[in-house]
């Protein structure tokens, strides 16, 4: 716990140490340009993600599934956004990854959704249907198989 403490209090001087390597790097003009973008890039990805997950989240209650997908993909937009705000690179870099996140979970469904692995509940565990490629596993034993009834 104190790990992470110091490293929150050391971020925003990583931040201003990164602004000044950029400023000396593409001049101060540049770098308050690049800051201020980032702002507005991240106030329009918060504005656009938080409609398109409200969207979203209607259009999935309404088919009575599970909205927890929809707030996977939107809380990884929003925190793209927040971190855009903050102003810094290193910031801007965790956006980013963030930005790729969100594309990446977008629409995917859950198991037992409509066009995700099914899932089925037998003796008290849950069984999600996967894919197995042959390699170095040894085969199933039969005893400890499960079928779908």
């Amino acid at each position: 716990m104190p790990f992470i403490r110091l490293l929150l209090l050391a971020v925003p001087f990583i931040e201003l140490a990164g602004l000044i390597i950029l400023g000396q790097a593409i001049g101060v003009g540049l770098t308050l340009l690049w800051v201020l973008g980032t702002i507005v890039l991240g106030i329009l990805v918060i504005k656009s993600q938080g409609w398109v997950m409200v969207q979203r989240l209607q259009a999935q209650m309404s088919q009575t599934g599970s909205p927890l997908i929809v707030l996977k993909s939107g809380m990884w937009g929003v925190l793209a956004g927040v971190l855009l705000v903050i102003p810094g690179v290193l910031t801007d870099a965790a956006a980013l990854v963030c930005l790729v996140l969100a594309w990446r979970h977008r629409g995917q469904p859950l198991p037992g959704e409509p066009g995700g692995p099914k899932a089925w509940t037998r003796d008290g565990h849950t069984v999600i249907e996967g894919e197995w490629k042959p390699g170095d596993e040894a085969a199933p034993q039969r005893d400890k198989h499960i079928d779908q009834q």
